[in-house]
């Protein structure tokens, strides 16, 4: 079976096991040991996964963490346990513990999990000194196919311990990068909004505050631009085999210029909501944009199929259509589509 497939089949354990694990041990049993079986190790073989190995400190003995994973006779992964009602694993509360176990242990991985998160960490930042956060999260019941990328390097047979640790200062340092990018799209700073004026070259005065806060709006603006490009190009990836599958359920072709104003919508609300929930329907009339696929959640509509184009909104039955010269004048609709999600949010269930 692919690990892909195991992993899966976790995620599925998982959901019909946690809420009846009321104790560490009970989690230990049956979520955390069949996933180091998973990964490929034999948790029955105590020259390959140690429970309660012994992490003895200068501090403090008869110290010991859950699973210690073994090669070579050397720990090289430690694994602490919480039961799995602990939902947030708060880094801080077990940081002592954490680090008096990568400490006197050697090892350079050490993972704190509840058997459905798993939080890896090193000493990325200095040597022998346990990070404050985890390099890498793996979350059972919610994860992105591209982090099996990840957790297979922690597979048995794929496990390199230099080029684990490697790839995990990369992680870690690509992760506060894109905490930043993320930070300055949803609000761009004073010295982002300074170097994109000095890099443009478009103007060559004093930067004063008054310039700066012109163009702050200007760099949200380009964010979103950027935003749609590129969602335009991985839905223009996927247009042809999309057009045939269309074509054969309803007869409807979802041009092109539907998507590119699907993926603006999304740009426009990639800071404010998961934009995995913002979805479309297309049907002959009008292309709907939705949240979490449902018709009763229309964000808008966009009326793209004719020489005139529309975007409309709804308010309870009656639809309001405001006529656009183009496909980014959507943009000017930015306060509206996320007053549209927040209302939507706003329903009870």
């Amino acid at each position: 079976m692919e690990f892909v497939d195991k992993i899966n089949q976790l995620k599925e354990r998982v959901a019909s096991l946690k809420d009846n694990l009321q104790t560490e041990e009970a989690t230990k049993n049956a979520l955390v040991m069949p996933f180091l079986s998973v990964l490929g190790y034999d948790v029955f073989n105590p020259m390959e996964v140690v429970p309660e190995y012994i992490a003895d400190s200068r501090f403090k003995k008869d110290e010991k963490v859950d699973y210690a994973i073994i090669k070579d006779n050397k720990p090289i992964i430690l694994i602490e346990c919480k039961k799995v009602d602990n939902d947030k694993l708060d880094v801080k509360k077990h940081a002592g513990q954490l680090f008096k176990y990568f400490t006197a242990s050697k090892s350079k991985f050490i993972i704190l999990t509840n058997g459905v998160i798993y939080k890896f960490f090193s000493d990325i930042d200095e040597p022998n000194i346990l990070d404050k956060e985890p390099f890498f999260t793996f979350n059972l019941s919610e994860f992105k196919e591209s982090q099996l990328e990840t957790l297979m390097e922690f597979c048995k047979e794929n496990f390199d311990i230099d080029k684990a640790y490697s790839n995990a200062g990369n992680l870690k340092y690509i992760k506060q990068f894109e905490q930043v990018i993320e930070k300055e799209y949803k609000s761009p700073s004073d010295d982002f909004v300074r170097y994109l004026l000095d890099k443009s070259g478009i103007y060559d005065g004093i930067k004063t505050a008054k310039v700066i806060e012109k163009h702050r709006k200007t760099t949200t603006e380009a964010f979103n631009l950027f935003m749609s490009k590129i969602m335009k190009t991985s839905l223009d990836f996927n247009l042809a085999s999309k057009k045939d599958d269309e074509n054969l359920k309803n007869k409807v072709v979802t041009t092109v210029e539907e998507l590119e104003g699907y993926a603006i919508v999304k740009s426009i609300l990639n800071s404010h909501i998961d934009i995995s929930r913002v979805t479309y329907r297309d049907n002959s009339s009008y292309f709907n944009v939705l949240l979490d696929d449902n018709i009763r959640k229309t964000i808008c509509r966009l009326y793209f199929n004719r020489t005139q184009k529309y975007i409309a909104f709804l308010e309870g039955n009656k639809e309001t259509k405001t006529p656009i010269n183009s496909i980014n004048d959507i943009f000017s609709f930015s306060e509206q589509i996320k007053s549209k999600i927040d209302e939507i949010l706003s329903v009870k269930k």
